[in-house]
């Protein structure tokens, strides 16, 4: 009687764990009010151990890493077969476009460009360029890229955007990049782009075995702390060295010799009659042969690189500069050597001497813009790195000493007046002896 009794506890409580079975293996989190506390605690650790064995899986024998600019960040996941790569923004301007290429120059190096589209799609566009010049469609890339929308994310404030591609075998890549602010009207492959804010080059390191917290700080490189800065110190192309010694030389002519020229004027005019020697010395035989091959090299910089004259500010105002340089030496020359009956007669300081003057301030002063926009902007458009602030410094040191010193010297203007200023007549009607001289009381 014991046994048969013993027996049907048994099975009684046999059938109790079997009806629980399920909850304990999965769905406790569901269970009722009799459930013990210890039970939501055991699944959650059952989950959170198979999930972590399943991203084991998933990440065993991966290897990654990322890689920051300024503007963008790039992660890399190699996985088998394939690459991931995720570009990220890294930056409060506004996502136009992200670029990355597999090289260290823009020339011919095969690109992935992306953007996203006011529909929410994204588009992948496969280009190659055969100088600093937009990327065109390419037909058959090396490799084929396939966009990622589902571990994209085009809002936020660091939107990214992912694609995959067959693995080239390597884990150490020069890469290049670029960031656009202006998004193409047309979600189109080969939409026109405009220009982008900033590129270079870096290094790309993805031999870092993965872990399951790597791999999930990779998918955003922008807030990696493992993420490397991987500049690469990419020898100077033949245009880079054109686009140097272009800015050397318009800096040297048009804001150290010319203000040279132009203080000389101002400070020697009433001491001496040579002033007009040397103001014309420095103005024309010294910066005027440095200007011409400054100007020449940033023309022949930009068809060495392939790309397009007068596409930008830059350049415009570079021409511009350069043709009102030479109208003002063709109006010191009439200054000097036409005088007006105004002068010649009655001695009244004639209008082209002050449109000399202010055509000398006003390309000084386009000169130290364009100088500035010139290191600021255009130079980041090459794909070097940016210019060292000490530039900006020197820069704001030369734009406020160059006015300083000439305001300074139109303190000598009333000596200056008087020196032009004709003598009266003598009784004999003749002037006297201190007579009107056309130099130096003759001023241009």
């Amino acid at each position: 009687m014991r046994l048969a009794l013993s027996l049907a506890i048994l099975g009684l409580r046999s059938l109790v764990v079997a009806h629980d079975l399920p909850r304990r293996a999965g769905y406790g989190g569901y269970g009722n009010g009799n459930s013990s506390p210890s039970t939501p605690q055991a699944a959650s650790s059952t989950s959170s151990a198979v999930g972590a064995a399943a991203t084991d899986a998933t990440t065993s024998g991966s290897t990654g890493g990322s890689v920051c600019s300024d503007l963008m960040c790039i992660s890399g996941v190699v996985n088998g077969s394939t690459v991931t790569y995720t570009m990220q923004s890294n930056t409060t301007s506004e996502l136009g476009w992200m670029a990355m290429g597999f090289g260290s120059v823009m020339t011919n190096t095969p690109m992935v460009i992306m953007w996203p589209n006011s529909d929410g799609s994204i588009t992948l566009s496969q280009r190659k360029a055969p100088g600093e010049t937009m990327p065109t469609v390419d037909a058959s890339p090396p490799r084929t890229a396939t966009s990622d929308p589902g571990a994209s994310a085009i809002t936020g404030a660091k939107p990214k955007l992912t694609f995959t591609i067959p693995a080239d075998g390597t884990t150490a890549q020069n890469i290049i990049w670029a960031f656009g602010t202006v998004k193409p009207n047309d979600p189109a492959v080969d939409a026109t782009l405009q220009q982008h804010l900033e590129s270079g080059a870096l290094k790309l390191d993805m031999s870092e075995a993965l872990t399951p917290a790597r791999a999930a700080a990779l998918a955003n490189p922008a807030t990696d702390p493992g993420a490397t800065s991987g500049v690469v110190d990419v020898p100077l192309q033949p245009y880079q060295k054109m686009i140097i010694a272009h800015a050397l030389l318009c800096t040297v002519g048009f804001l150290i010799m010319l203000p040279a020229g132009a203080l000389l004027a101002r400070y020697a005019r009433t001491f001496t009659n040579a002033w007009f020697t040397g103001h014309w010395i420095f103005q024309l035989a010294f910066a005027g042969p440095v200007i011409v091959a400054g100007v020449a090299l940033g023309i022949s910089s930009v068809e060495s690189a392939k790309a397009t004259h007068l596409d930008d500010d830059h350049k415009k105002w570079g021409i511009a500069i350069f043709v009102l340089y030479f109208a003002q030496i063709l109006l010191g020359a009439i200054v000097h050597y036409v005088k007006p009956t105004s002068w010649t007669v009655g001695k009244r300081r004639p209008m082209q001497n002050y449109l000399h003057a202010v055509f000398g301030i006003l390309i000084v002063a386009l000169a130290f813009y364009q100088v500035r926009s010139g290191f600021r902007t255009e130079w980041k458009q090459s794909g070097r790195p940016p210019i060292s602030n000490a530039a900006n410094i020197v820069w704001y040191v030369w734009v406020v000493l160059i006015p300083v010193l000439y305001f300074a010297g139109l303190a000598l203007l009333p000596r200056q007046f008087r020196q032009e200023r004709p003598h009266h007549k003598a009784p004999s009607d003749e002037f006297t002896r201190e007579r009107y001289h056309d130099r130096p009381s003759y001023s241009d």
